[in-house]
C-alpha cells in the first residue's frame, strides 16, 4: 500500500514538472514569435506619400513624379498685373496661358510637353525620381529628383534672322525634399538655365538660382505653398528680378486647384526664373491659378 502511494505521488510530481516545463516552453515559443513579428514590423519599409500635392509646387517643379501610366493634364493661367485697377478688372482681362501634359513612363520617370502663350514657347521636361523618403528597413531621410528640360521659342522674328538653334534654351534642376510629420514639406531646388542666344548682348548665357520652396498642410485637402528663386548680381538677365510666389492647393478628389499671387507670369523654368521683371516692393503682382487633372491609362 505504501509503495502504491509512493508511486502515485511520484507520478503526480512528474506530471506537474512536465506540465510546467511544457508551459514554459510554449510561453518561450510564443514570446519568440511575438518578438519576430515586432522585428518584421520594424524592418518594414514605409514610403512617404504626397510630399507635395502635385508635380509642380506652384510654377516650378516639385520632387513628385507622375505615377506609371497616368496622364497629368495641367492648365495654367497667369493674369496681368493687379495694380491696373477696375479698367482691366485687376488684370483678369489679359492672361498668359500654358497647357501641359505629363505622362508616367514608370513610377519614377515622367516625360512631358507644354505650350505657353508667352513667346509661343514649347517646353519638354523629363523628370526622374532617384530617391523616395522612407522609414523602416530602408531608412531614407530625403526624396531626390532631377529634371531636365528643353525650351523652344517659336514667336516670329520680324527680321527673319533668328535660326532654330538660337531659339533653344535648356534647364537642369535638382530637387531635394523632406516631409516633416506629414504637416510641413521643405524643398531645395537649385536650377541652371542655359541660353544659346541671350536676349541682349550683355546678358549671361548661363543663369543659376538656388531655389527653395515649402508646403504646409492646413487641412486634409488644403495646403499653403511658397516658392522663391533668388538671383545674384551679374548672374541674371538685364532688368529682371527674383520670382516669389505664395498660394494654396485645394484637393477636390478628381482635381487639384492651385491659387496663388506672384510677381511672375512665367509658366516654365526659363520664363519663371529668367524673365520675371515685376517687383513685390512696387506692388506689381499677378493672380494666377493651375488646374490639374490626372487620368489613369491602365
Amino acid at each position: 500500500m505504501k509503495i502504491r502511494i509512493l508511486w502515485t505521488g511520484l507520478f503526480i510530481l512528474r506530471s506537474c514538472l512536465f506540465t510546467a516545463a511544457f508551459s514554459q516552453e510554449q510561453m518561450s515559443v510564443e514570446q519568440l514569435m511575438k518578438e519576430q513579428e515586432e522585428l518584421n514590423e520594424a524592418q518594414k519599409t514605409e514610403y512617404t506619400v504626397a510630399t507635395f500635392e502635385s508635380t509642380h509646387l506652384i510654377a516650378g517643379h516639385s520632387v513628385e513624379a507622375t505615377k506609371k501610366r497616368n496622364l497629368d493634364f495641367r492648365i495654367s493661367h497667369r493674369f496681368a498685373r493687379m495694380d491696373q485697377g477696375f479698367y482691366d478688372l485687376f488684370g483678369l482681362d489679359n492672361a498668359s496661358i500654358r497647357l501641359g501634359l505629363d505622362y508616367g513612363i514608370s513610377d519614377k520617370l515622367t516625360v512631358g510637353i507644354g505650350r505657353s502663350s508667352w513667346d509661343k514657347e514649347y517646353d519638354i521636361p523629363v523628370t526622374y525620381k532617384f530617391l523616395n523618403q522612407s522609414t523602416g528597413l530602408s531608412d531614407m531621410p530625403l526624396s531626390l529628383s532631377v529634371m531636365g528640360g528643353l525650351m523652344i521659342k517659336t514667336l516670329k522674328d520680324p527680321t527673319g534672322e533668328t535660326s532654330f538653334d538660337e531659339r533653344l534654351s535648356t534647364a537642369f534642376q535638382v530637387l531635394v525634399a523632406r516631409n516633416f510629420s506629414n504637416l510641413i514639406s521643405v524643398q531645395i531646388m537649385p536650377v541652371w538655365i542655359h541660353y544659346v542666344q541671350t536676349p541682349l548682348p550683355g546678358d549671361p548665357n548661363n543663369i543659376f538660382s538656388p531655389g527653395i520652396g515649402a508646403s504646409i498642410r492646413i487641412s486634409k485637402r488644403v495646403r499653403f505653398n511658397t516658392e522663391y528663386y533668388p538671383l545674384f548680381p551679374g548672374n541674371k538677365l538685364i532688368g529682371t528680378t527674383a520670382p516669389l510666389s505664395f498660394g494654396f492647393d485645394i484637393q477636390t478628389g478628381g482635381h487639384v486647384f492651385q491659387l496663388f499671387i506672384s510677381n511672375s507670369i512665367g509658366t516654365n523654368e526659363r520664363l519663371l526664373v529668367t524673365q520675371t521683371t515685376d517687383r513685390w516692393d512696387k506692388g506689381q503682382l499677378h493672380f494666377g491659378f493651375n488646374i490639374l487633372r490626372v487620368f489613369s491609362l491602365k
